[in-house]
């Protein structure tokens, strides 16, 4: 079973929300010999203002992660798909064989924790719809994951992201005038043609790449994807990322 182990922040129920889920799963889901849904939820002690863990409460909080994770796989043979934290919770969901013993389990796991307060149950859910409806990020949000891990490499390798420069965008789509009306879209919002590509034999085989002149802070990153993701699937196509080039202070 793999493992893809990755982040976002969201709104749930209108609060502030960090979600750290297992993509990987999304391959083999619903498993049909764990169909019953376990939860355990902890109140933590020290959240920060916003509702979400505090580096005061970080350590305390991996090791109750990592025991419960255990406990849950050796009585249930559950498989750990992901958490919650808002609200000054944080809620792990497992998918398990069985549910039985299930608060037993859970409390003499947190005994060990000096009083942390919690509650947990189970319920069947054969189609996985808690990971894959709940925690599975759509696939706008995998595009804004997909922004951080590039902005990350690039702070890692010395770029400060403090000067805007030259981005390249990919998209692709099945006919050329599909593409020819993206194309009039977008150069009204500043971008301009780089290239265009075929690539034979693939479901989107008219590539374009656009480049626009622009911040790469995270936020105006962000925006200016999920628009040319939305405006890319008005007009049929998928869009495949952007790239850059280093420019550091």
């Amino acid at each position: 079973m793999g493992e893809n182990w990755d982040f976002y922040i969201c709104n749930v129920n209108d609060v502030v929300a960090s979600i750290y889920l297992n993509l990987a799963l999304r391959e083999t889901a619903p498993e049909r010999e764990r169909a019953n849904l376990l939860w355990v939820w902890v109140e933590m002690k020290w959240p920060a203002e916003d509702g979400l863990s505090s580096k005061d409460e970080f350590d305390s909080l991996c090791e109750i992660e990592d025991q419960m994770t255990a406990a849950m796989k050796s009585r249930f043979e559950a498989v750990y798909c992901g958490r919650i934290t808002t609200n000054g919770r944080r809620e792990f969901y497992y998918y398990a064989a069985r549910a039985q013993g299930l608060e037993q389990a859970v409390e003499e796991t947190l005994e060990k924790f000096n009083g942390y307060e919690f509650e947990c149950g189970s319920k069947p859910d054969p189609g996985w719809k808690q990971y894959l409806d709940v925690l599975y990020p759509s696939e706008e949000t995998r595009q804004c994951m997909e922004n951080r891990k590039v902005l990350d490499v690039l702070e890692k390798n010395g770029d400060t992201l403090q000067r805007p420069r030259d981005i390249s965008h990919w998209i692709y789509f099945r006919t050329d005038a599909e593409r020819k009306e993206f194309l009039a879209a977008v150069v009204a919002l500043q971008y301009r043609l780089q290239s265009e590509s075929e690539m034979e034999k693939k479901p989107y085989p008219k590539g374009i790449c656009i480049v626009r002149f622009q911040s790469v802070k995270q936020n105006e990153i962000d925006d200016a994807v999920a628009e040319l993701f939305r405006l890319a699937k008005t007009h049929g196509g998928e869009y495949d990322g952007w790239e850059t080039q280093m420019n550091p202070d």
